[in-house]
């Protein structure tokens, strides 16, 4: 029978608290063992508890390394979404110019420079 690990986060004990963790490990593993002679099925619930509490530490720590993936993926498309925003800006603005050139318009071109320049 496994003993128990610390919760997730949870530093290894020191001192004092680090010969009560070892007995207490010692009485558990005891504990386990008599468990397993007395009644394999309650030993076989234990041991299966034990497992499920370790495979939901993981799934908490890969949780959590999920959850900041996705921020650093949602910053990430805030940024694209403004790149795009600007690419939008400066196509309308060539839009702008190339019509007005094509056509020949001088002062169409120079007011629609002044406009861009000013908006930077």
């Amino acid at each position: 029978m496994e003993t128990p690990q610390h919760a997730v986060g949870e530093a290894e004990p020191t001192g004092y608290r680090a010969g009560v963790t070892t007995m207490k490990k010692q009485l558990r593993a005891r504990a386990g063992r008599a468990l397993a002679k007395t009644s394999p099925a309650a030993a076989q619930k234990v041991e299966k508890n034990l497992t499920l509490r370790q495979q939901l530490g993981v799934s908490r720590r890969r949780i959590a390394r999920l959850e900041a993936r996705v921020s650093e993926l949602e910053s990430e498309m805030q940024e694209t979404r403004r790149l795009n925003y600007r690419l939008a800006e400066l196509t309308d603005v060539v839009q702008e110019l190339l019509i007005p050139i094509a056509a020949r318009d001088e002062d169409k071109v120079r007011e629609h420079l002044e406009r861009y320049s000013a908006s930077l």
